[in-house]
């Protein structure tokens, strides 16, 4: 549900997708393509783009990143205050470094804008096609196909992966992930963990004791 931008902090990286193996020190992965990383024993960062912004947009085909880029944006993060403004600027320095563009959106229709943030707003409750549908004023058909034209993925799609944000934000706040993936709708953690790890291929146990997140927003 999101493109990859993966760079290694040290060595480099064994990633594998589209039938082929990749050996680099930073690879752009596009919105889609199922992948696996060995990162070797490497602390690795990753940027998570989903497919409505512009920058999940132009990252079209897997590509490796040069390994001077690489080395310069790992100079740029260690050199980084923890502060969300040098945040935004070490990504669009390095969004610019890759030649990507901006991360806006790419929804273009009022209607599935509202749409979106109706969703975002209703993480934690039972939301339905329908009920996202009556509050855009379309049918239920015409908001199904419209909604997947401008996100490019379906409704659920859509607000699986809200609910999944949802969880993430809420263990950034010091939630455990149980109270947090109920929070969200989730039958239990279990329940979360296999549906995170169907979606971004991390496991429950990777974003409590191997992860380490910026809070930017």
């Amino acid at each position: 549900m999101a493109a990859h931008i993966i760079i290694s902090m040290d060595g480099s990286i064994k990633v594998q997708c589209a039938r082929a193996e990749y050996l680099c020190h930073g690879i752009l992965v596009p919105s889609g393509i199922s992948h696996a990383v060995d990162t070797q024993g490497n602390t690795v960062l990753v940027f998570l783009y989903d497919c409505t912004t512009e920058v999940a947009k132009q990252i079209r085909e897997v590509t490796c990143i040069p390994g001077e880029i690489c080395k310069e944006i790992v100079q740029l993060y260690a050199g980084m205050e923890s502060a969300s403004d040098s945040y935004y600027g070490f990504e669009k320095t390095v969004l610019s470094r890759l030649g990507v563009i901006g991360a806006a959106s790419n929804v273009t229709d009022d209607r599935i804008r509202t749409a979106m943030e109706f969703i975002r707003a209703k993480s934690t409750e039972k939301v339905t096609c329908q009920d996202v549908a009556d509050a855009v004023h379309l049918s239920q058909s015409r908001f199904s196909h419209l909604f997947r034209e401008q996100v490019g993925m379906t409704f659920a799609a859509y607000l699986i992966y809200q609910r999944i944000l949802y969880v993430y934000t809420r263990i950034l706040r010091g939630v455990s992930i149980t109270e947090a993936a109920l929070e969200a709708g989730f039958s239990s953690s279990a329940h979360f963990a296999d549906v995170n790890r169907r979606v971004f291929g991390i496991s429950a146990n990777t974003i409590t004791q191997d992860l380490e997140f910026i809070k930017v927003q």
